[in-house]
């Protein structure tokens, strides 16, 4: 390709109509995604010719191997000073090798279009599912590898002398032979499961262990925190750095020489914004409309026609019916009981998520306002917080606002653009909606809700209380297993599980406690003005499986308690909407369009500027690119998990109950944590000793062909032998 570009463009111009005509009579227009960038006319034309050319290939490598010869063309023309169209192309440009290197299909008439995979090509093939999966993940986990700096960490942890460069000796004294396990486990093998149970203690004696940077490990005298970065890295997900709360564990083997480790784990800051777990909590509309409806359970079912109506295409119909659940005065019982705690939980929210946002400096700057203004609104305020909003937005957008990160007090980050912007749009709001819950106090709670619902006033009000609700808990009731699995060879005797269990028990939920107990608030601080410190009680986890289909780590999970059980409930799906799709270098390149279009950095990340920077990011970029927002859907979609810590953790989270009743006692946390592990190794583990295939499996682990520097370097020859082709192409 390169300067031999041009010869492409009408070449082959004949038989790619006829060849794109017949491929788009098929075409699936659900799932394509016209692709057309704003570029200048020298780049559209070198464009048009490159697709004219893909078009002509059917193999996604030669594909791949056409745009990178052109991004490296172009990037090569590039002198001391880049201009916005040589960035707007390569940008295009990246965006389209993202796309194609995980398969998704080009189709071309007068326009080019992207065509996402058909969701049900693996739908009898879940295997196959997988590994098209797992390829998606693997583009973005390799590239982390050509981080020299990540090398030579992985280098300096694998050493093999006495003392490493980290002060300590090799991590591959951490991690357990195939052959060693296999020879404990092979003699328990023709036991009874039970036997096995009893046996397994001199093999297998788990326990967690937080992470704390700084922290060394007894055994090896590595820093915890590079011993759980090293097994982070061999996750099929690249290893990123995440912003809020963020706790990593190791899970060990207290049976074995050195505790190898077993597993690693990481709960995290929960997603802000996950419609099926919320429905599930009950923080959305649909989910207060649903607790208002009759219990029923609707059976369908097949009868046979009458012999006079019969006909020879149709002998039976279908017949529905429905079981109520819950009898009439059972349902009136619940829904007044529900709407009672509802009424008092969402008014509640309204007033306290005022009397958390700072405004004593708005009054003192107009004379218009005063505390009575806010108690009993009228719409003199909202146009002078509509006021504020607008000067704060254009201090912003005139790059004249001071960064709340470098600042120490709370009311200084209050009085900056950013969080003045952020104050008065809440107040508008919730000023609005307090207004509403004042002119309906005469109603009765019934009522109220039911009468809400049906009015859009009502509904605004319900659902901005419901979102104060959940930013009061979400932050501080709940967290994500954002990492959750087994390091080999354990994962043979489904540590995975082991794991996940863990990360349920007495001591997690204490670490928790006595990490954040006193944690003070980033944002309700800097919008108060003041310190916030809000109630940590961990009474809620969530996570997503790897794939849309069941994860064999996380099903028939249930955790046995002296109060009840603790299991992992599948809650539904995740959208399939996200950024996984799109590279490093490729969200370096979108970012860089808006910049040279909007001249500045219109989202820079910081704490406080929103949720999902990177999604807002690229979603600008592509936009400023001329491309179609829609390409931020890639249809992975993942199962979405929910586990209750309390019995009434829905309750807590809603704000209907003011304390936890946990599932443990925490009369002994310690030996209820312990009670989690041996339950694994009767349930799960004793059961897979007893298998021949999982014991060679096991056998034939060898953690020198593990080690994270034999991929790594298998990973750079591969670069290497890619640059080759694409230089020689």
């Amino acid at each position: 390709m390169g300067t031999e570009l041009s010869r492409y463009s009408f070449g082959f111009q004949q038989r790619t109509i006829c060849h794109v005509n017949q491929i788009i009579m098929g075409a699936n227009s659900e799932r394509e995604v016209d692709f057309s960038p704003d570029l200048l006319d020298q780049y559209q034309r070198r464009f048009e010719a490159l697709t004219d050319e893909l078009i002509e290939f059917q193999e996604d490598l030669d594909r791949e191997v056409a745009i990178k010869d052109e991004i490296r063309y172009i990037e090569n023309k590039i002198e001391d000073e880049v201009t916005e169209g040589q960035i707007r192309y390569l940008a295009a440009l990246e965006v389209l090798l993202d796309l194609i290197e995980i398969n998704y299909d080009i189709r071309k008439n007068s326009e080019l279009h992207i065509v996402r995979p058909d969701p049900d090509r693996y739908k009898d093939d879940p295997e196959e599912f997988k590994k098209q999966e797992r390829a998606i993940l693997q583009k973005e986990r390799r590239v982390q590898f050509r981080e020299e700096s990540v090398r030579e960490f992985v280098r300096n942890m694998e050493r093999d002398t006495c003392r490493n460069t980290n002060g300590g000796r090799s991590v591959l004294e951490l991690i357990s032979g195939g052959e060693q396990l296999y020879q404990d486990l092979a003699p328990l093998q023709d036991h009874s499961q039970e036997e096995i149970s009893e046996n397994l203690e001199d093999v297998v004696q788990p326990y967690i262990q937080k992470v704390e940077k700084g922290k060394k490990c007894d055994h090896s005298e590595l820093d915890l925190m590079d011993i759980w970065r090293y097994f982070r890295y061999t996750w099929l997900t690249p290893y990123n750095t995440v912003p809020g709360r963020n706790i990593n564990f190791l899970i060990r083997n207290a049976a074995k020489p050195k505790d190898p480790v077993m597993g690693i784990a990481t709960l995290a800051s929960p997603m802000m914004n996950l419609s099926v777990r919320d429905d599930h909590i009950g923080w959305t509309i649909d989910a207060v409309e649903n607790k208002l409806q009759r219990k029923k359970r609707v059976h369908e079912y097949e009868e046979q026609l009458p012999e006079e109506k019969r006909t020879p295409d149709k002998k039976s119909r279908t017949v529905t019916n429905t079981e109520w659940l819950e009898t009439e005065e059972e349902y009136e019982e619940r829904v007044s009981e529900f709407c009672s705690n509802m009424r008092e939980t969402l008014e509640n929210s309204i007033n306290d998520a005022i009397s958390n946002i700072r405004y004593d400096d708005f009054a003192e700057e107009h004379s218009e306002l005063s505390e009575e203004s806010f108690v009993n609104p009228d719409e003199r305020v909202i146009e002078i917080l509509e006021e504020i909003e607008e000067e704060a937005e254009q201090t912003i957008e005139e790059g004249e606002d001071e960064n709340p990160e470098k600042m120490e007090s709370w009311e200084k980050k209050s009085e900056t653009p950013l969080f003045r912007k952020k104050r008065a749009r809440a107040l508008q709001k919730l000023l609005r909606d307090r207004k509403y819950f004042q002119e309906h106090s005469d109603e009765d709670d019934v009522e109220f809700i039911r009468t809400g619902l049906n009015n859009d006033s009502g509904r605004r009000a319900i659902k901005t209380a419901l979102k104060e609700i959940k930013k009061e808990r979400v932050g501080a009731g709940m967290m994500n297993i954002m990492v959750c699995g087994a390091i080999p060879p354990y994962n043979r005797i489904l540590g995975g599980k082991l794991v996940a269990m863990a990360l349920t028990g007495p001591k997690v939920i204490n670490m928790y406690q006595d990490k954040y107990g006193d944690y003070q608030s980033e944002i309700a601080s800097s919008m108060k003005g003041e310190a916030v410190s809000k109630p940590n009680e961990l009474v809620f986890l969530d996570t997503t499986g790897l794939f849309e289909i069941g994860s064999a780590q996380y099903d028939r999970i249930r955790v046995p308690t002296d109060n009840g059980q603790i299991e992992y409930d599948q809650v539904g799906y995740t959208e399939g909407y996200g950024s996984i799709q799109f590279g490093p270098e490729t969200r370096k390149r979108i970012s860089q369009v808006t910049q040279l279009e909007e001249g500045r950095k219109v989202v820079r990340g910081r704490f406080g500027e929103g949720v999902s920077p990177r999604i807002r990011k690229i979603r600008r970029g592509l936009k400023n690119c001329g491309l179609e927002t829609d390409l931020l859907k890639h249809e992975s979609r993942r199962i979405v998990y929910g586990i209750d810590l309390a019995e009434n953790s829905q309750d807590y989270l809603l704000g209907i109950d003011d304390n936890p009743e946990y599932y443990w006692k925490f009369d002994d946390p310690q030996k209820e944590q312990e009670s989690i592990y041996q339950y694994w190794i009767d349930r799960w583990a004793s059961m897979r000793v007893q298998k021949q295939n999982v014991l060679k499996n096991i056998r034939r682990f060898d953690k020198q062909e593990f080690k994270l520097s034999s991929e790594i370097d298998f990973d750079k020859r591969q670069a290497s032998l890619s640059e080759f082709i694409i230089s020689n192409s």
